[in-house]
């Protein structure tokens, strides 16, 4: 039974891997990668966010974000604009679509999660704890490789 869990583990893994490779449309048209999806939603989460604040937030280089950004742009999903009396720092924003693009990722996941939330209902503050606890060995475990 216990290497059934370690098997659940990997295929929890897989699973995550595949779901960031792929390309996914989130109701505009555009089919967008992991990391793109991901800095809408860090500019959606951070407003008025210059491209090092962004960064740090997503725990990528200054250089990632402007690549990624670029793409975003051409898209019609981001805009950049300058504060006044800022001459430094661009900063980022979504365009309508862009906002579209967040809120069907959220739907997305939403719609991933209902299952293992109406489970986790059920459950007692005890047994909540100890599966908290499983999953923290098993990050401590992936953080050592």
């Amino acid at each position: 039974m216990k290497a059934q869990i370690i098997e659940k583990i990997r295929d929890i893994a897989t699973i995550i891997n595949e779901e960031t490779r792929q390309c996914r449309d989130y109701g505009t048209g555009h089919s967008l990668y992991h990391s793109e999806v991901h800095l809408i939603v860090a500019i959606f989460n951070h407003r008025d966010a210059n491209a090092s604040e962004l960064a740090q937030a997503l725990d990528i280089t200054n250089g990632a974000v402007t690549q990624v950004a670029d793409k975003l742009s051409k898209k019609g999903l981001i805009e950049r604009y300058r504060i006044k009396g800022n001459k430094k720092d661009t900063f980022f924003r979504l365009t309508e679509q862009g906002e579209r693009i967040y809120w069907g990722h959220e739907k997305h996941h939403n719609k991933m999660n209902t299952k293992v939330m109406e489970y986790l209902e059920d459950l007692e503050e005890d047994q909540v704890k100890l599966i908290v606890t499983f999953l923290d060995k098993v990050i401590e475990g992936f953080a050592l490789n």
